[in-house]
């Protein structure tokens, strides 16, 4: 079956949502690093 592709055009985001992207991106970082001091959060299941 072939593969389907679609081409979307992009707008410029606006600048509140430039903030939210750029906060969540700290908040991920900073939570990667937190897991990255706490290996044993890591292994619990």
């Amino acid at each position: 079956m072939p593969a389907i592709t679609l081409r979307l055009e992009l707008h410029k985001p606006t600048k509140a949502k430039q903030q939210m992207y750029q906060r969540m991106t700290e908040v991920n970082t900073d939570f990667a690093n937190w897991l990255l001091l706490h290996p044993e959060v890591n292994q619990a299941n």
